[in-house]
């Protein structure tokens, strides 16, 4: 199987129609129940087995998706017979707001005469009200044909058999028990497929107590984004509100955001109709409202996470002052990531002189992790790292000693993105401790990372002779974010030295090294830029590696000179006279090698370098010329989009304000 990223898109609201792309009898899709069962009580989860085959070898790709951003992935669609006594769960869900992200990694298969299966529960689209005879039918539209590059393009429809199911009712003590089992799974060891069971079951059972439990369970990190939906989807939604209310006024329940959104959707008609995203809009401002209304009898955790709710917005400027005020004074008492969202998202809105005791012990809090990378340790660094940053801000030399005592740490939290605010060019008594700390064998991969980034941003050229010997004989064998930090520090002190490094880096390859030449150029590069890494790079566009070339390509069109653009044609000129006329073989289809994907990337990215590089000017014969030299249709597609973009007038600055921005 092979694993492609698909880009964030803003999906409808529901998108449930019947496709109209064309149906194939060359596929076959063969759906039945787990255990071949025909009999479900009211609320039971119904697990579907989708078996799809093919008698035609090596024509047809199937996508193997089973999840998407948007809360449900809706690649099939369900005729069911008769047409009432059933109904779409989350139609009111989709229907309450304007619009999802969706998206996700997804997977393709080849298919063959052996079945591929996809395993859904039923539930997720039907969620029958009355006992009775159905019969049901899956289409799908995971299908296309393997000649087509894109998913989504060559799609074709693949319906399934008639699926005959018997809906009992549920009997009490049935739901009672299934009730019972869910909740202990879920209070009881951390074992991912139970819990997945239980969240399943306790989500389709629609019984008010369900409901209620779910309501109870909304603060739970790792399931709420189920119980969101479970509440939303529940036909007992008027007992979740009802839980939720009193919750509200609970003193020792932390109210959310989510908590919010989520009591305004349970709030909604069973049949909202008009402009849904509005009505929930003004349900959860009335909510909001309610809550500021008793905030002052929440207490301890649940008071600092209700304050940061409503300072978050959606209540008057005064209230959200006074709720900042009690933030500030809650701060420690929040749970430590919402301390680092709260510090790096919201730090313009709160008191900073009355935040900074809070400040001041955040930052200096410390705690051993085994390993810096689990999500404990990551939460908790990321608050002291976000504290820390803004007490240099307030008091620069009370913070200088923690600065001081954290970069000199055998085992740092954090590198030179955190740390590397001094004034300092270079802190010669961190020297020696760095050194001695890198050359320490860590098991802790993030530690090594921290120390290199330190090295190259503080560290004197007394501590050359010792990096360049931890680096002999490990040059191509270090993780990548070790590797260029070190090699970004001999650049800066020693670029002779550097020199010879860097090429040994780059002809380091097989299956005792670490693939980092990779990237080599354009990390190294984003440290410490230098002439001479264009002087390594423009040769490099030659390399027999394709993805070197993607690197070489990448750091020119990034941080090279203008000099380099004439190396950049000439390398995609060759690259598009040898596979002029072969574009069929650089389509990307499963099965297809991986050196073929890497050469059509090759071409892409010397294309994308041509049209975007930082140190030439683009110009309507360029990119006239781009389209000629184009292979293939997604190529010529590109080198259009260039062109088009060229020639809208007015041309646009366009800031991103992520992380320190980017114009």
């Amino acid at each position: 199987m092979r694993s492609i990223p698909m880009a964030l898109l803003l999906v409808p609201a529901l998108a449930l129609a019947e496709s109209d792309r064309p149906a194939t009898a060359d596929v076959n899709l063969t759906v039945h129940t787990r255990g071949n069962e025909s009999t479900f009580q009211v609320g039971q989860v119904i697990e579907l087995e989708l078996s799809f085959t093919s008698a035609k070898p090596k024509a047809y790709q199937i996508d193997m998706a089973t999840y998407d951003r948007s809360g449900r992935l809706n690649a099939e669609t369900f005729a069911i017979k008769p047409a009432a006594g059933w109904e779409d769960p989350l139609e009111l869900y989709f229907h309450s707001w304007s619009g999802f992200i969706g998206g996700g990694l997804r997977g393709f298969d080849v298919l063959s005469a052996k079945p591929t299966v996809i395993h859904l529960q039923l539930n997720e689209w039907v969620q029958f009200a009355r006992p009775g005879q159905y019969r049901v039918t899956v289409t799908s539209g995971r299908v296309s044909r393997l000649s087509h590059q894109f998913f989504g393009r060559g799609g074709i429809r693949v319906a399934s058999n008639e699926l005959l199911l018997t809906i009992a009712p549920a009997t009490p003590e049935w739901q009672g028990q299934t009730l019972q089992s869910a909740v202990a799974a879920l209070d009881g060891p951390k074992e991912a497929d139970q819990r997945k069971e239980a969240i399943k079951a306790l989500r389709y059972l629609g019984t008010p107590a369900a409901a209620r439990e779910m309501a109870d369970r909304l603060n739970e990190p790792d399931l709420s984004w189920d119980y969101v939906l479970g509440i939303a989807g529940s036909p007992a939604r008027e007992a979740a509100l009802e839980e939720m209310r009193s919750l509200l006024r609970d003193p020792d329940f932390p109210i959310s955001d989510q908590f919010l959104s989520t009591m305004a959707i349970a709030a909604l008609p069973a049949h909202a109709t008009g402009d849904v995203p509005a009505q929930r809009d003004a349900l959860e401002t009335r909510f909001r409202q309610e809550l500021a209304a008793v905030l002052a009898t929440k207490r301890n955790g649940a008071l600092a996470v209700s304050a940061d709710t409503l300072a978050e917005g959606g209540v008057s400027p005064e209230l959200r002052r006074k709720a900042t005020e009690v933030l500030v004074a809650t701060f420690e008492q929040l749970p430590v990531e919402k301390q680092a969202e709260v510090l790096r998202d919201r730090w313009k809105d709160l008191d900073h002189e009355a935040i900074l005791p809070s400040l001041r012990t955040v930052a200096r809090r410390y705690k051993e992790f085994p390993q810096l990378s689990e999500m404990k340790a990551y939460r908790f660094n990321n608050a002291s790292a976000a504290a820390l940053q803004h007490w240099y801000e307030m008091e620069p030399e009370a913070a200088r000693a923690a600065i001081l005592e954290e970069i000199l740490r055998p085992h740092p939290r954090f590198g030179a993105s955190v740390l590397g605010i001094l004034p300092d060019k270079e802190l010669q008594e961190a020297d020696q401790p760095l050194a001695e700390h890198l050359l320490r064998d860590s098991r802790d991969f993030n530690a090594s990372d921290n120390l290199a980034s330190l090295i190259h941003r503080y560290a004197s050229r007394a501590l050359e002779s010792q990096v360049t010997s931890y680096l002999d004989g490990r040059i191509g064998k270090l993780a990548c974010d070790i590797q260029a930090p070190l090699l970004a520090y001999l650049l800066k002190q020693d670029p002779p030295k550097a020199r010879s490094l860097l090429q040994d880096a780059i002809a380091a390859r097989g299956e005792a090294f670490s693939a980092c030449n990779h990237s080599l150029l354009t990390q190294v590069g984003n440290l410490q830029n230098d002439s001479l890494i264009e002087e390594i790079a423009v040769p490099a566009l030659d390399d027999p590696d394709p993805e070197v070339v993607d690197d070489a390509a990448a750091y020119l069109a990034q941080r090279g000179s203008a000099a380099a653009e004439g190396a950049v044609w000439a390398r995609f000129v060759a690259w598009s006279r040898r596979w002029a006329g072969h574009e069929a073989e650089l389509r990307n289809t499963p099965g297809q090698t991986a050196g073929l994907l890497r050469e059509a990337g090759v071409g892409s990215n010397l294309m994308t370098a041509l049209a975007g590089g930082q140190a030439w000017l683009t110009s309507d014969a360029k990119l006239r010329r781009l389209i000629a030299l184009s292979v293939g249709r997604r190529q010529r597609q590109e080198a259009k989009a260039f062109l088009r973009a060229w020639q809208t007038r007015p041309w646009e600055i366009r800031f991103i304000p992520f992380e320190q921005g980017q114009f």
